[in-house]
């Protein structure tokens, strides 16, 4: 993992606590339906970067493992996405157990938190309402409960309400928009992006 201990700071021989650096905490999981509750999560992106997303503090990705079972719920249109993005493949023939992601995704917001000193705010698109709520489920599965409640700050940034925005001063915010291969990599590579431009031509226009 991309991460390192903060310096001690100290006055007088006693360590000082820093104040916490708010940081965005960008999110995405592929899954094998919409239904937070029931679905299985195929894949986990995170990626930690400054408000302004121009450093990078951190980044976890890792491929779930399915079985047999998992395979016969998957949803008709995961199932033809994630066949041709060649994501199912990589689940049937590796990938970490349920457990090990839950294990490894904890840690690693736990060390941006604990030894980072870093507020964490959730971001992405429709973060709050999909990836969020399924990466909860599954930490909750595996006994990490109330753990993101208790991690991340409860203010987050949805891309949505940003697109929105520049739709109705007349932008399309989606004229750029590639179809994707809906990786997570992929995904996350293209809303830190599209966040950078938005904000720079906010910050143009308010100079």
């Amino acid at each position: 993992m991309n991460t390192s201990d903060a310096h001690a700071i100290t006055v007088g021989g006693q360590p000082i606590t820093p104040e916490p650096t708010d940081a965005l905490l960008w999110l995405d999981v592929e899954t094998t339906g919409l239904d937070t509750n029931t679905c299985s999560i195929l894949e986990i992106g995170v990626i930690c970067t400054s408000l302004d997303a121009t450093r990078e503090f951190g980044r976890y990705e890792t491929v779930i493992h399915i079985d047999s079972s998992q395979l016969l719920e998957i949803a008709l249109p995961a199932l033809r996405m994630h066949t041709a993005n060649g994501l199912l493949a990589d689940c049937e023939q590796a990938g970490s157990s349920e457990q090990e992601a839950a294990d490894d995704l904890a840690d690693f917001i736990d060390r941006l938190t604990t030894n980072r000193n870093l507020t964490l705010h959730p971001a992405g698109t429709n973060v709050q309402h999909f990836d969020l709520p399924a990466i909860d489920h599954l930490l909750e599965q595996h006994d990490y409960h109330g753990f993101l409640a208790n991690q991340l700050h409860y203010r987050a940034l949805d891309l949505t309400s940003l697109r929105l925005l520049w739709q109705s001063l007349g932008h399309n915010p989606y004229q750029h928009h590639q179809h994707g291969t809906h990786r997570v990599h992929d995904c996350l590579t293209r809303d830190i992006t599209e966040y950078r431009n938005i904000r720079q031509q906010i910050k143009d226009h308010t100079a």
